[in-house]
């Protein structure tokens, strides 16, 4: 069995079409995490049946605990091969095959396979009304772009026998040997992750204006109450926050949630002319493969 460990909060449109794809693309089942989310994602997940499983948490700090619970339990009543970590924007797709054949070109004595990932971005050449995986076709050229506002690592599935507990979202670090791009075993350098990370307006003010839940209160009742009370500052983001995630939360400490508006609209939705200026100095490529195929296999869904 093929086991998708997935963490979602509030993405409950997107994450129906998640769970549809990677069931019909090789994945046996889907393990849904929910960080306490306020739609109807109970309700999606539901729809697909035995097929996937639900557990709702509240604090986002415990999200690895309930990845590594949920699996056990499908390892107590199922056989599990493969066991993969992802969030509800990341769809996995490589032309000519599934998730089955990437994986069946795994060397035997790897213990875990690593997806490179292609960031795409918001332009204003986006196909209007559609999911955003078919309506999108413009990617950040590589980790190192400028317009690359997300993270260098892929995605991995580990065998197993070998994942104890999950403790990573990319690549556990305890992996004893290095780690193996399933793209360059696989002779196909499309094998990926397809990485919606801000999918709308209201979703990166969503996003932007929650990064602090990300911060780690201090210990001690008293200590913990004063955090809580008094206004988030810039310096209590934990020191591994990207640079980007930092500038926007800036945007928001100075200007609240218009300014984040403004910024979305302005700055990270890339305007016609700046997809033709960025594709020319090498930041942007035009990347339609997935959109093309997603668009035609799912047009009777639509």
């Amino acid at each position: 069995m093929i086991v998708l460990l997935l963490v979602t909060q509030n993405e409950a449109d997107l994450l129906r079409w998640n769970l549809r794809h990677h069931l019909a693309w090789g994945v046996d089942h889907i393990a849904v995490a929910d960080n306490d989310s306020s739609d109807d994602t109970a309700e999606v997940v539901n729809e697909l049946g035995d097929a996937t499983s639900y557990q709702r948490f509240e604090d986002f700090h415990d999200r690895q605990l309930v990845r590594t619970a949920m699996l056990d339990d499908l390892r107590s009543r199922h056989a599990v091969e493969w066991a993969g970590v992802a969030d509800t924007d990341e769809f996995f797709w490589s032309p000519g095959t599934d998730m089955n054949g990437l994986l069946a070109s795994a060397p035997d004595d790897a213990m875990a396979v690593n997806f490179d990932m292609k960031l795409f971005l918001p332009t204003a050449l986006d196909r209007p009304g559609l999911p955003v995986f078919m309506s999108r076709e413009h990617r950040s050229a590589s980790p190192a772009s400028p317009l690359h506002t997300s993270y260098s690592v892929g995605k991995t599935f580990y065998r197993s026998g070998w994942l104890a507990d999950v403790t990573d979202e990319h690549s556990d670090p305890r992996l004893p040997q290095p780690l193996v791009h399933i793209d360059a075993v696989a002779g196909n350098e499309n094998a990926a992750v397809h990485h919606y990370m801000v999918q709308d307006e209201e979703q990166f003010v969503q996003k932007v204006t929650r990064l602090i839940s990300w911060a780690q209160p201090p210990e001690g009742r008293i200590a913990r109450a004063r955090w809580k009370a008094r206004p988030p500052r810039q310096k209590d983001l934990p020191t591994w926050t990207a640079p980007f995630k930092k500038r926007w939360w800036s945007v928001y400490q100075q200007g609240g949630e218009t300014a984040v508006r403004e910024y979305y609209r302005d700055v990270y939705t890339l305007s016609a002319t700046r997809v033709r200026e960025t594709i020319a100095n090498g930041e942007l490529v035009e990347d339609a493969e997935f959109a093309t195929w997603a668009r035609s296999q799912y047009a009777e869904t639509l």
